[in-house]
């Protein structure tokens, strides 16, 4: 017997009566479950034993006792009766036999929407709708075997990430929660009526298995149905997100470029160096101020000599420095007789020496000579926009007449630095660099 609302208002307007009897197998509707409660009526239950509240608007109703099998006449089941189990029939408008046949109806929309799916080329929206279709059937027959529904992941998700996904779409998929609209498309509007459908099975289960105290004798069943709504507005996000990434204008990724200048033959000299090829109290004599802050071309210029050669006229850099460093070509080196060893600047361990000719003096270098290592300087805006930090090592694209591409270029942050990437002379030759060329950074 299924008691409504209608019925119950009816009969207490009538008899104000604050206690009613049901006959044994009543199933009270929501509806007319909220009615007792605001009018305070107990509830009583026919047979085996009687059963009432004790006050209060809450009624206390036993566990519905299982229907017993009815066989008319010739021992065959009533047509208007179907088997809840083994043990029971019971009439169709049962509600676990409602329940069930909701969520055979689901299913079959299932499979209607792969088939669109197949149609439209969802290839992998259609092995997704076939897990959920495994676990919906897995959700019938632990309902109809009493047993526990237990699942770990659907859709590679657990539950709580189930949820947690669907209530922030944005956070994951880049899609605010928004009504739907017929610009998400059919795909999204097929996902979201399976949704739907599955709330309307999720509440033809509550109504089954929840008694008039509103405690749920298969919490497994309720949970895995809410969890299955969320997977389908999860599956609905993913489309539009993936729609929004498809219409959206592409935006060209910013090219790296960084000027390019020549660093020709130069020497930087101690103070203690500075005296003895020009003697006490010399100071060097600005020419003009290079792209670096801070640092200049001095008019004074000294001579290399070395093994097997010498090169005059090599400019001096300013401001001096703690030890003398002598940047040369690996041409220069085999002119001078020396061999060519590339050090980043400063690194003076294992490099040759040269001797050094000024107008008051010579210097004997036992070290310091150096081809230097081709570099970037970069200040700490411009490094911290690249994702760079002194000491990286980049490839770099030289786009010039004679393109080439250079490998393990040494990055120089400094808050001071200008950008720019320095090459030697033979490096700047081999590819043909003039005042239109530029180096294009590819990766760290």
């Amino acid at each position: 017997m299924i008691v409504t609302e209608y019925e119950l208002r009816a009969n207490w307007y009538r008899t104000k009566e604050k206690i009613i009897t049901l006959p044994p197998g009543s199933v009270i509707t929501p509806s007319a479950r909220d009615f007792i409660r605001s009018k305070g009526i107990d509830v009583r239950i026919e047979g085996n034993g009687l059963h009432q509240t004790v006050g209060g608007p809450q009624c206390i109703v036993p566990e519905r006792p299982r229907e017993k099998v009815h066989l008319n006449s010739r021992g065959v089941k009533p047509e208007h009766m179907t088997h809840l189990n083994q043990k029971a029939l019971v009439t169709k408008i049962h509600p676990v036999i409602a329940y069930r046949g909701q969520l055979d109806l689901f299913q079959c929309e299932l499979v209607e929407t792969q088939v669109y799916f197949e149609q439209v080329g969802e290839k992998e929206l259609i092995l997704k709708l076939e897990e959920i279709a495994t676990f919906a059937r897995a959700l019938m027959v632990h309902e109809v075997k009493e047993s526990p529904f237990q699942w770990k992941t659907l859709l590679g998700l657990t539950p709580e990430e189930l949820r947690e996904r669907s209530h922030h779409p944005q956070k994951y998929y880049g899609v605010e929660h928004t009504p739907l609209s017929y610009t998400h498309g059919l795909v999204v509007a097929k996902l979201q009526h399976l949704r739907a459908k599955s709330r309307e099975v999720e509440l033809y289960a509550n109504r089954a298995f929840t008694d008039i105290l509103e405690e749920c004798t298969r919490t497994d069943l309720i949970q895995a149905l809410n969890r299955l709504s969320s997977a389908f507005y999860i599956l609905a996000c993913e489309v539009r997100g993936r729609k929004n990434e498809e219409t959206s204008p592409k935006v060209e990724k910013q090219e790296k470029l960084v000027p390019i200048g020549v660093s020709n033959r130069h020497i930087h000299l101690s103070m203690g160096d500075l005296v003895a090829l020009f003697g006490e109290n010399y100071a060097l004599t600005l020419q003009k101020e290079l792209s670096q802050p801070g640092q200049f071309a001095a008019k004074e210029i000294v001579t290399l000599v070395g093994p097997k050669g010498s090169l005059e006229k090599v400019r001096i850099l300013g401001p001096l420095r703690k030890s003398t460093q002598v940047e040369i070509s690996a041409t220069d080196c085999y002119k001078l007789g020396i061999k060519p060893v590339i050090r980043d600047s400063g690194q003076h361990a294992g490099t040759p020496g040269l001797q050094l000719v000024g107008p008051q003096g010579n210097v004997e270098l036992e070290s310091g000579v150096m081809v230097a290592s081709r570099h970037i300087h970069l200040n700490l805006e411009q490094a911290l926009e690249w994702s760079l930090k002194d000491g990286d090592r980049v490839r770099v694209h030289i786009q010039s007449k004679r393109p080439i591409i250079f490998e393990d270029v040494l990055i120089r942050v400094n808050e001071h630095y200008h950008k720019e990437m320095h090459l030697d002379l033979d490096e700047a030759n081999a590819a043909l660099i003039d005042g239109q060329s530029q180096g294009v950074l590819m990766e760290v």
